[in-house]
């Protein structure tokens, strides 16, 4: 229950730091990774972040549109380094009606030795127009 507790509280922050554009103190190895899409009508931000702290793994992601749209959904992949590329270890799916931005987050015990990343997809719905864009964190080794 406390590595729960921990791993939350660490989600929490870095969403704090999502929200705030700024960078936030937390134990233990924080990354992010902000796209800003340039050529989209609703899209304004798609960013995904990950947090270590021991062998727990944080990870969120956040769309945002500069007005209320239909709906919008941000999908979080915790991936891991395999032979062949990159294969995904667990997701986490968010998704908002009638909202102008959604948060998704989740924690996972990783491995010792293994390299993960995070990846967020990004999608925005508004009448017949769909935009998506895709987000990663830089790779990192769970000692």
């Amino acid at each position: 229950m406390v590595k729960n507790l921990k791993s939350m509280v660490l989600v929490l922050v870095g969403l704090v730091s999502l929200a705030l554009g700024q960078p936030v103190g937390a134990q233990g190895n924080v990354q992010a990774s902000v796209v800003n899409p340039q050529a989209y009508r609703y899209m304004y931000d798609a960013s995904c972040l990950s947090t270590l702290d021991g062998a727990v793994i944080g990870v969120s992601g956040v769309t945002r549109t500069y007005s209320t749209v239909d709906k919008i959904t941000t999908t979080a992949y915790l991936e891991k380094k395999t032979s062949s590329g990159w294969s995904v270890v667990k997701s986490w799916t968010n998704s908002t009606r009638s909202s102008n931005s959604c948060k998704v987050s989740g924690s996972y015990t990783g491995v010792p030795g293994t390299t993960y990343r995070v990846r967020c997809y990004h999608r925005v719905d508004e009448g017949n127009l769909i935009e998506t864009n895709t987000s990663y964190t830089n790779s990192f080794t769970v000692n």
